[in-house]
């Protein structure tokens, strides 16, 4: 008897549990969000936190880019004048896109915070019912991206980890994780070999610490920029229903009032966004296609096979950037669709005049722009592609 209440009270807590996730409020999925967002920009000292100062991580982080930038440098030196001193670019890449990211970060940490401010702000003053719902499914979105991204990263991590110990266990051969070298360390024998892989793996995971968060958090931001507009284009909605039936006009004005207010935060939110990602996005994508370039070079003349996991990795990572410019792209082309599809022609003559003013921020929400020239979207991920295949087929037949 006493057996079955224990199970009883057990399923009791199981159902109930479950309840207060299914009914947890946008606020606290977004906590969630920030959650996964900073334990991972934590390793390298990156939170994104009021309460964030430089450390001793930072140092670190630094401490580590600057050994595996000179250890790139010595195996250039090593390697010359073979191919493989040409093969280390790729690392120099990765590298490279590292660097970027922590420096942007740690120089603009308070423009950062401000734009997670300002999203947090959005979800404590819109917990009602309706809107509330808007933003949990904005929320879902966030994960579901960050899945996509985070999968790709541990699926080339593995990749790239993973096949040197196959080839060393089932083959027999000391196949090195990359063409990066230690100095001093001899990899042709056992334990200078488990040196130089040990410090390559180590090296890799933890910079993609540093890539996971920043992406991750760039996720957020276009995804919550997206919610943001489903909210105005509801608060069109229910004006044109206060026009409709013709209320009274101190309703009409703080409405409308608020609905300007809410556009000319998105307008700043724009910029902050590509103000903040700009150069982010430019060395994500130019290195992402560097990286492929001479991972798959790597491959078809050396037969590194563990750089497709590199290849994999910088790859869907350059495609999720394109994808998140591409959904920016859209929800500037939706705010404009907002404006245009309300109903103003109801509206009385001052206000239309003010959907003039409406209509022209809309207008001037810039997409992110690589090197502020090409669009960050699916059209400039789908060239870098062309460019990959048309430069892959050019090295299959020049190593065949």
């Amino acid at each position: 008897m006493v057996n079955v209440k224990n199970n009883f009270s057990k399923l009791k807590d199981k159902i109930f549990k479950k309840k207060e996730e299914k009914h947890r409020t946008a606020l606290d999925r977004l906590n969630g969000v920030m959650r996964f967002i900073n334990a991972w920009a934590y390793v390298a000292g990156l939170q994104f936190t009021d309460d964030w100062k430089r450390n001793g991580r930072i140092a670190f982080a630094v401490l580590v880019n600057f050994i595996t930038l000179s250890c790139g440098f010595y195996s250039v030196w090593y390697y010359f004048p073979t191919e493989n001193s040409f093969l280390v670019t790729g690392m120099f890449a990765f590298n490279a896109v590292v660097w970027v990211k922590l420096i942007v970060v740690v120089l603009n940490h308070e423009r950062f915070m401000s734009v997670v401010q300002f999203i947090y702000k959005v979800f404590k003053s819109n917990t009602s019912g309706p809107r509330d719902r808007i933003l949990s499914r904005v929320t879902k979105i966030i994960n579901y991206h960050m899945a996509i991204n985070l999968s790709s990263f541990l699926a080339g991590y593995v990749f790239y980890s993973a096949f040197p110990l196959y080839d060393f266990i089932f083959n027999g051969k000391s196949t090195l994780v990359s063409p990066l070298l230690v100095p001093l360390i001899d990899w042709t024998n056992l334990r200078g070999y488990f040196i130089t892989t040990g410090f390559n793996v180590f090296a890799v995971s933890y910079c993609l610490t540093v890539c996971i968060a920043v992406s991750s958090l760039f996720f957020a931001f276009v995804d919550a920029y997206d919610g943001m507009v489903s909210l105005i284009d509801k608060d069109f909605g229910a004006f044109s229903e206060m026009c409709k039936i013709k209320q009274c006009g101190m309703a009409y004005d703080a409405v409308f009032q608020n609905i300007i207010i809410q556009l000319m935060d998105l307008a700043r939110f724009s910029h902050y966004m590509n103000d903040l990602y700009n150069i982010i996005a430019t060395a994500q994508v130019a290195m992402s296609f560097l990286v492929v370039v001479m991972a798959l070079a790597a491959y078809l003349a050396f037969g590194f096979v563990n750089c497709i996991g590199g290849a994999i990795v910088f790859y869907t990572e350059m495609l999720m950037y394109c994808s998140i410019g591409q959904i920016l792209d859209n929800t500037n082309e939706r705010v404009v669709a907002v404006i245009c599809n309300a109903k103003w022609y109801t509206y009385k003559v001052k206000y239309q005049k003010d959907m003039m003013v409406a209509l022209y921020i809309a207008q001037n929400m810039h997409p992110i722009r690589l090197a502020n020239v090409y669009p960050l979207n699916f059209a400039t991920g789908l060239n870098i592609t062309k460019n990959i295949y048309t430069l892959t087929m050019f090295m299959m037949e020049m190593f065949d």
